[in-house]
């Protein structure tokens, strides 16, 4: 079987795999009202990638599964609850291979998802605070290839320790772990806000680990889609990356070789 496996990704290798963004499937929920905050996240989604809106309906995990990447922004408004059938659905994805990205309100669902023990804040939305906020660059920053096609606070290409803006002004509705109350979590950039480092302390950026799968979280004041964030192509790109990244670990990820034959990257992964 290790063998078969070895010749088929070989053959891939040689010929081709379509892996653009318009094979990337995002499912992607909001519950809550569809303003200011949220509606552009969607129309970035729907135009970045092959997106589904999800209702409330499709919190299955079976429907989740279809989906290499499940994308739940709220940003105008706090959802309500999840019965724990829909919980259960979530936690379902992610430990069977499944990623998901969680930005605005739905932050402060990681804590009932059993991602973490702590109550995160809760905060926003404000559309004009006049405060810039973004990430410093680490080395698994770079690594993971999540500063491709952003610029320093300088204009320069981003090394380790550079500051990238993310967002003008204003916040979504969202919340943090704020102040090293996260115990589980996997930081891949730290915030700052104006010229204040907040190292480590209020986990905006970086993912839990749920069995075979992934949480990731970016929320604080980075999640900033409104049309007055003057940065607003940052966070854009800054998504962008963060979602091919993620369906990358997916197990749900199709993947397209050259001659158009359908292959489920993580089944092979699991072949390994």
């Amino acid at each position: 079987m290790e063998r078969k496996i070895v010749i088929y990704l070989t053959f891939l290798l040689c010929f081709g795999i379509t892996m653009g963004n318009a094979a990337v499937e995002v499912g992607f929920i909001n519950l809550g009202k569809a303003g200011d905050f949220t509606a552009p996240a969607l129309k970035f989604a729907e135009k970045t990638f092959k997106t589904k809106q999800l209702t409330k309906a499709d919190l299955k995990s079976n429907t989740f599964k279809q989906f290499a990447v499940v994308w739940w922004h709220d940003g105008d408004e706090d959802p309500g609850g999840l019965s724990d059938a829909e919980i259960n659905a979530f936690i379902d994805y992610a430990e069977s291979g499944g990623a998901v990205l969680l930005t605005g309100a739905a932050i402060r669902y990681a804590t009932p998802l059993g991602l973490e023990n702590a109550e995160p804040r809760r905060f926003g939305p404000v559309e004009d605070d006049g405060s810039n906020v973004g990430i410093i660059v680490l080395k698994e920053t770079l690594e993971l290839g999540l500063t491709e096609g952003l610029e320093n606070v300088d204009g320069k290409t981003p090394q380790v320790e550079d500051w990238i803006r993310i967002n003008s002004t204003g916040y979504p509705v969202s919340g943090d772990y704020y102040d090293k109350i996260w115990k589980n979590f996997t930081t891949l950039a730290h915030a700052w806000e104006g010229g204040i480092d907040y190292t480590d302390r209020i986990a905006a950026f970086g993912y839990w680990e749920a069995g075979d799968g992934k949480v990731f979280n970016m929320n604080w004041r980075l999640p900033n889609f409104h049309e007055n964030n003057e940065s607003i192509d940052h966070i854009e790109k800054l998504t962008e990356n963060v979602i091919n990244w993620l369906a990358s670990e997916s197990a749900f990820l199709d993947v397209s070789a050259s001659n158009k034959l359908p292959i489920v990257w993580g089944h092979l992964k699991n072949q390994k």
